[in-house]
């Protein structure tokens, strides 16, 4: 029988936040007994728990969403009636992640449309802010994408009219494509960076493609510590490229089965991403 399996996302979580150490800082927040109502459902984090792998530790659990009360209709074989039977806390679904601690990586399976995987990325972070008061923290999910390939589509727009770039500060290592636009970042003490370029009309397009220092920031974005959007024209029409359209993926098996037999699975693909750094340090 074909192992049941479902698909894991990647991305990383970046903080905008003090704290002394990281892992008792992410430990507080996901641990937390605090629950998010939204729109007449409650959020929360469940079954948090702290997993040994050979990259380093890594928090799992779920993000649950659930239905304070919920009535769901029932058979009474005594009476061969159809009843209504109230249920508290009813699960409507269940989005299983795990959190790498040192370099805030989070993959994570979203649930159809009831937890899509923006929703995840909204109320996990949501959730997180709130677990801690909201007190001088943000916290952002970007997603970390296949390497390369929103250069390819950026090659093919026959003029490049926007681009609009975001970054956060790496933490904890850089990479050598981006590592001086980082370091500027964190020597001026920067939280978050914006910069955005648009094509002169009589020139018509921007000379982006072959500017490295442009390049090194869509790959810093690319590689989880921002977001980078590039709008440009393509058989006479204005396309956008972002550096969230190619997320890195990869099949797991389902919640079925143990956190550890999932990871053991997702570890494969946590190595590639980490030997983007490795072997460029």
């Amino acid at each position: 029988m074909p192992e049941r399996t479902i698909k894991y996302y990647f991305g990383r979580l970046n903080l905008i936040a003090v704290f002394d150490d990281k892992r008792e800082f992410l430990f507080k927040a996901l641990k937390t007994n605090r629950v998010l109502q939204y729109r007449g459902y409650n959020w929360g984090f469940f079954d948090i728990v702290e997993l040994e792998s050979e990259l380093g530790n890594l928090f799992h659990g779920f993000l649950v969403k659930y239905k304070p009360e919920f009535s769901e209709e029932v058979a009474n074989p005594n009476t061969h009636s159809l009843e209504d039977q109230e249920i508290d806390n009813f699960v409507v679904a269940k989005a299983r992640f795990f959190l790498h601690i040192k370099s805030g990586i989070i993959t994570y399976h979203p649930v159809g449309n009831i937890i899509s995987r923006q929703t995840f990325v909204e109320r996990f972070c949501k959730l997180f802010e709130f677990s801690l008061d909201n007190m001088f923290v943000n916290a952002e999910i970007q997603s970390i994408e296949e390497d390369y390939k929103i250069f390819e589509v950026i090659r093919s727009f026959k003029k490049i009219k926007r681009v609009h770039i975001y970054l956060h500060p790496s933490n904890p290592s850089n990479r050598d494509r981006w590592k001086r636009t980082d370091e500027r970042l964190k020597n001026l003490g920067a939280s978050s960076y914006y910069e955005n370029y648009e094509a002169d009309e009589e020139i018509g397009s921007l000379n982006v493609v072959e500017d490295e220092e442009i390049n090194s920031k869509i790959s810093m974005a690319d590689d989880g510590y921002g977001k980078a959007d590039v709008t440009g024209e393509v058989d006479g029409e204005l396309t956008t490229v972002s550096t969230s359209d190619n997320p890195i993926t990869t099949q797991a098996p389902n919640d079925e089965f143990e956190a550890r037999n999932v990871l053991d699975k997702l570890v494969i693909k946590l190595k590639d991403i980490f030997d983007r750094f490795i072997n460029e340090n």
